[in-house]
């Protein structure tokens, strides 16, 4: 799995070419054959060769990026300087901001160099060998690692299925919510995940899905589902986040209160 991770994260783009060296070069070679640490070696070598010999250039990916950061950035800067903010708003924001400063600052791969590797990464052999070999929770706790990476495995809707059902046995409501997230506006049906956290009256992840992907719920089927429990704790309990975080629209919100009527 430590390749697999090292190459997914450079595909997401989380780390460069220089971290990717770094981690690549201080692999846990007692993991792999003899015949695979050639592999590896060998591909540390064509890396490296890329590194000297093709160039970074700033691309579209990489500029909505930015535009994205520095707009987080001067909103970030509005909480600091407002007094009104209490101690625990403003130093949370501090601290976001202070982290956006140093990612900000840190060199990243993108253009020819970018491509480059990504082609030679994603097609190298010990990588595909590692990548058939995971089960279906490997595979759940390998995505979910992360929260919506930008390039996540292209899997049918079986496949998703399958993970939702692995997760699901193993109560895996944090991985859950995270797979959902991972897809969201990728034509991935998550009713099986919604129908979880009602079934075990989990209003806190239920809410965590709305947040993420609403867009892919159908909320008035949703909010029914949750009506039809007849549970009115966690009923109050929905309704109550739903207010709280102003998630749903006025309309929705009406809707809520007739069906609670009846």
């Amino acid at each position: 799995m430590d390749l697999i991770n090292i190459i997914y994260r450079y595909v997401n783009r989380f780390i460069n070419s220089d971290e990717l060296i770094f981690l690549l070069e201080n692999i846990d070679k007692n993991k792999f054959s003899n015949k695979e640490n050639k592999e590896i070696a060998k591909l540390i070598e064509e890396v490296k060769e890329i590194i000297i010999n093709v160039p970074i250039e700033i691309d579209e990916f990489e500029i909505n990026k930015m535009n994205m950061r520095n707009r987080i950035l001067n909103d970030l800067e509005k909480v600091i300087i407002n007094n009104d903010n209490n101690d625990e708003a403003m130093e949370f924001a501090r601290k976001q901001y202070e982290q956006l400063k140093k990612d900000k600052e840190k060199i990243r791969d993108s253009g020819p160099r970018y491509e480059k590797l990504y082609k030679l990464l994603v097609n190298n052999s010990v990588y595909l060998k590692y990548c058939k070999k995971m089960n279906d929770l490997e595979f759940l706790e390998f995505i979910t690692q992360f929260i919506k990476a930008p390039l996540t495995p292209k899997i049918s809707q079986e496949l998703f299925d399958n993970l939702v059902s692995v997760g699901i046995k193993k109560d895996k409501r944090e991985a859950l919510w995270r797979l959902a997230f991972n897809y969201n506006k990728k034509g991935k049906n998550f009713t099986n995940i919604e129908n979880y956290f009602i079934e075990k009256r989990d209003d806190y992840y239920l809410f965590e899905l709305i947040s993420a992907v609403k867009e892919d719920l159908n909320i008035e089927e949703l909010i029914k589902k949750v009506i039809a429990t007849n549970d009115k704790d966690f009923i109050f309990n929905c309704y109550s986040r739903a207010k709280k975080i102003s998630l749903f629209t006025d309309e929705e919100f009406e809707k809520i209160k007739d069906m609670m009527k009846n």
